[in-house]
């Protein structure tokens, strides 16, 4: 992947954040839907969810999520403010009842799916991130370290 174009930055709280990474392959779900089509800087927000904020986020996905964690050793506390992967958003479309496995959520008819291609982990850098949407300048785009 060639970080010669436009590098927009999009936070989430763990678990989620390390759960896009492959082989996982997340589909990302956000109650709100965008126009945005290109790369993007996945992030790791500061402070994480409460196991009570995930399973109310999860519903009947919730103990699937947790099993999952532990099963493929995920340590989402090392990464937390931290920048962990590039991808390139392919699609947003309305969350459907077959995406729950994928999305690691409850079917919601008001949410969206954001569909990501090429995730590629880089080695965990720190990132101040805020919410929504932050371009990446350039000085920080020459610190990232494809994995």
């Amino acid at each position: 992947m060639k970080l010669n174009e436009p590098l927009t930055a999009l936070s989430w709280k763990q678990p989620f954040a390390s759960l896009m990474l492959p082989p996982y392959n997340k589909i990302e779900t956000r109650t709100w839907s965008t126009g945005y089509r290109g790369l993007m800087m996945i992030c790791a927000s500061k402070i994480g969810y409460s196991p009570a904020t995930v399973d109310q986020i999860c519903g009947n996905q919730s103990k699937r999520v947790e099993e999952f964690l532990i099963k493929h050793k995920i340590e989402v506390n090392a990464v937390l403010g931290k920048a962990i992967a590039i991808a390139r958003l392919v699609n947003c479309r309305p969350m459907k009842k077959e995406d729950e496995e994928k999305a690691f959520v409850q079917y919601w008819p008001d949410l969206f799916c954001f569909e990501f291609a090429e995730v590629q982990p880089i080695v965990p850098i720190d990132w101040k991130g805020t919410q929504g949407y932050k371009r990446v300048d350039s000085e920080f785009i020459e610190k990232i370290q494809l994995l």
